[in-house]
């Protein structure tokens, strides 16, 4: 088992609740760490895919009146506690796979 050092264990989760953190790895040198380059390609992988969901969903959920509003309001809840969870397992050193998002950025990562 690998030994992470703090410093990048908090920039691996930062990237995950401030996305273009990620950037700060995968284009200067932090990107030599594997750790680093893992979850700063997933990071921003992952926060590209939820900018474009957020603005095109909410986009058309506001059409709808009431239920429209709530159904968005209820889906950024859910996202909000997804990063969470990506940022408490990557600060305890994880490497885990979000599904869709990691076969996107594995091309990148190697």
């Amino acid at each position: 088992m690998e030994t992470l050092s703090t410093e990048y264990r908090i920039l691996g989760s930062i990237s995950y609740l401030v996305w273009p953190v990620s950037l700060l790895i995968v284009l200067t040198t932090f990107k030599k760490d594997k750790f680093l380059r893992f979850h700063g390609y997933q990071s921003l992988y992952l926060g590209i895919f939820g900018s474009v969901l957020w603005l095109v969903g909410g986009a058309l959920l506001r059409v709808i009146p009431f239920i429209g509003i709530l159904i968005f309001n209820c889906l950024a809840i859910i996202w909000l506690l997804l990063l969470l969870l990506l940022t408490y397992r990557c600060f305890h050193g994880e490497y885990f796979r979000v599904p869709l998002i990691y076969d996107l950025a594995q091309g990148n990562m190697e």
